[in-house]
């Protein structure tokens, strides 16, 4: 389809910003974990329920 434009990608990382913190993540987590799963997986073809899924793996694990 072509390169993501600079508004889709926005739109991506704050939808699966949102979806984090409304799993109970702290918004700065959220914000951690998103970047670094674009970070790491790139752009271009990442559709939204990749993102959080790799954006969830970089989550810290939780305290018991």
């Amino acid at each position: 389809m072509g390169a993501v434009s600079r508004l889709d990608s926005a739109m991506l990382r704050a939808q699966a910003k949102t979806a984090l913190t409304g799993l109970g993540w702290k918004p700065a987590i959220a914000c951690a974990a998103v970047d670094a799963a674009l970070a790491a997986e790139g752009r271009a073809e990442l559709t939204l329920e990749r993102l959080i899924f790799e954006s969830l793996r970089r989550c810290p694990a939780a305290k018991v």
